[in-house]
C-alpha cells in the first residue's frame, strides 16, 4: 500500500473515516480533551495513518480494535499533537472543516467549552456528524486554558491539605494558642520561640502572620497566614474551618 506524503491526502482520509472524540476525563465542568481517531477495517491502511504521523513526530496511540471488533482505529489525544493535527488539516478539509476549527479555536483559548458543544450539535443537526447521545450532559462555561487553571489551583489546594492532615507538624491547639499569646497578650516571637522549641522560628513567624506563604496544620491543612490581621483560621484565603 502507497504510503502517505501529504497533509491533503491525510485531511481527506480524515473528513471520510475520521471524527472528533471529546471526553471531561476530571468529571468536572472544567475541561474537555479531545482526541482524533482514524478507522479502517484495514490494518494496514490505519498503520499507513500512524507512520505518516510519527515520521513527522507526531504522538500517537497504538493501533487498537473499536469496540464492535469490526475495525481497527488509532487516535490522537496528547495536547501539543493535537493541535498541530488540526491546523495541518484544516486548510483541505471539507465535511469536517467546521468541527476542526471550533475544536482549535478552543484549544486555543479563543471559545468555551459550551461553544464548542453547540457547534458539534449544530453539525449533528446539519447531517455532517453522527448522534452521539451522552448520558450526562455536559457544561463547560470554561475556556480550556480558564478550566486547565482551575483544575491546576484545585489539584495543588488539596496536595497541600492532605499535607497539612498527613505531615504537619503544628497542631491545631498550639496554632490558636500561639495566635491568641501574640495578638490578646503581646507576646513577643523571641519569647514563643522560647515557649514552644519544638518549632522553628519560621513556623512561629508564619503561625502569627508574619512570615511567608502558609502554613500546615494537622488535621485542617493548608492555612494563609501573610495576612497579618487574620485572628482565627476561619478567615484564611482558602477557607479553612474554624480551629
Amino acid at each position: 500500500m502507497p504510503s502517505y506524503t501529504s497533509w491533503s491526502q491525510l485531511a481527506g482520509y480524515f473528513d471520510g473515516d475520521g471524527t472528533i472524540y471529546f471526553s471531561d476525563t476530571s468529571n468536572k465542568p472544567y475541561k474537555l480533551s479531545a482526541s482524533l481517531i482514524f478507522v479502517d477495517q484495514s490494518y494496514d491502511q490505519i498503520r499507513n495513518v500512524q507512520d505518516f504521523l510519527r515520521r513527522r513526530h507526531f504522538q500517537t496511540g497504538n493501533i487498537l480494535k473499536t469496540s464492535m471488533k469490526t475495525a481497527n482505529m488509532v487516535a490522537i489525544s496528547e495536547f501539543k499533537s493535537v493541535r498541530r493535527t488540526l491546523k495541518c488539516m484544516i486548510p483541505f478539509l471539507c465535511k469536517k472543516s467546521f468541527e476542526a476549527k471550533a475544536t482549535l479555536d478552543y484549544y486555543e483559548g479563543k471559545t468555551t467549552g459550551n461553544q464548542l458543544l453547540t457547534t458539534f450539535r449544530n453539525e449533528v443537526e446539519a447531517g455532517r456528524r453522527e448522534r452521539r447521545p451522552r448520558k450526562v450532559a455536559l457544561n463547560v462555561p470554561y475556556t480550556r486554558p480558564e478550566g486547565d487553571r482551575i483544575m491546576k489551583r484545585l489539584r495543588n489546594d488539596r496536595l497541600r491539605d492532605a499535607l497539612g492532615r498527613y505531615r504537619a507538624t503544628i497542631t491545631s491547639k498550639d496554632f490558636r494558642t500561639i495566635r491568641m499569646k501574640y495578638f490578646n497578650r503581646g507576646m513577643r516571637v523571641c519569647d514563643l520561640v522560647r515557649d514552644y522549641p519544638s518549632y522553628p522560628r519560621e513556623s512561629i513567624r508564619r503561625i502569627i502572620g508574619k512570615g511567608r506563604r502558609y502554613i500546615l496544620v494537622k488535621g485542617v491543612g493548608r492555612v494563609d497566614t501573610t495576612d497579618t490581621t487574620i485572628r482565627s483560621a476561619r478567615r484564611a484565603r482558602y477557607g479553612v474551618k474554624q480551629l
